[in-house]
Formats: C-alpha cells, structure tokens, sequence
C-alpha cells in the first residue's frame, strides 16, 4: 500500500513562490548591473590606453555596441525613453563590423569619455529606481 500524500499547503506553496521571484529578481538585477558595467570599463580602458592606439579596437567595439543594446532594450521596458535614445545613437556609433570610426585623436577620446555617460546614467538611474520599487 502506498503512504498518503500530505495535504496540499497553499500557504507554503505562496512562500515558496515568493522566494523564488525574489531570488529571480536579485539575479536579473545583478546581471543588469553588469550588462552597464562592463561597456563603461572598456571605454575607460580605451581612455587610459589611448596613446597605444587601441589594440583591441574591435574587442572594445563590441563590447560597446552589445552592452549599448541590451541597457537600451531594459530601458525600452523600463520606459526610460531618454537613455533608450541615447544608447540607441551608441550602438550604430560602436558597431564593430562597419566602423564609423577609427580610436584616434583627440575628438574621439572625448566622445569616448562622453559615451561612459549614458551607463553611468541608466546604471544611477537604476539603483535609485530599484530602491523605490515593490517587486512582487
């Protein structure tokens, strides 16, 4: 004979589900915090290292250009529309198959250090919203 199932726990199984949300939440926000990361220290090593020209130019490319996609398509859900069109004109700017330019000069440094800004913002604006947010 077999043993009898327990009742069915609805309170229990609340719990669990609500444990695991939460435990999805914190690894989606964790791995966002990352996709922002990662762009912004590329360009920060391509800033530091601009006298040697950028050798690994297409590496950092597309670094750039994927990390400038995957915040835009968060920002998109998120309906920050601003950062989504600032990283919208990034992506094009950093594709690493049909270079819009070449990591030289002065100007481009700048644009460099200019294109840190919109990670630094979705990532700032990120951790202020995350603290506001219920999630459930």
């Amino acid at each position: 004979m077999l043993p009898a199932n327990p009742p069915f726990n609805e309170i229990a199984w609340d719990v669990w589900v609500a444990k695991g949300r939460k435990h999805d939440a914190r690894g989606s926000a964790a791995r966002g915090k990352l996709v922002r990361w990662i762009p912004i220290a590329a360009l920060a090593l391509t800033v530091v290292l601009w006298s040697r020209g950028a050798p690994d130019e297409i590496a950092i490319r597309f670094i750039v250009a994927a990390g400038a996609i995957a915040v835009m398509f968060q920002s998109f859900v998120d309906r920050h529309y601003a950062v989504a069109a600032l990283l919208a004109v990034l992506a094009p700017l950093y594709n690493p198959v049909v270079p819009v330019f070449s990591f030289s000069g002065v100007v481009w440094c700048a644009v460099a250090i200019a294109s840190i800004v919109p990670f630094a913002a979705s990532l700032a604006w990120k951790i202020t919203k995350g603290k506001t947010r219920n999630i459930s």
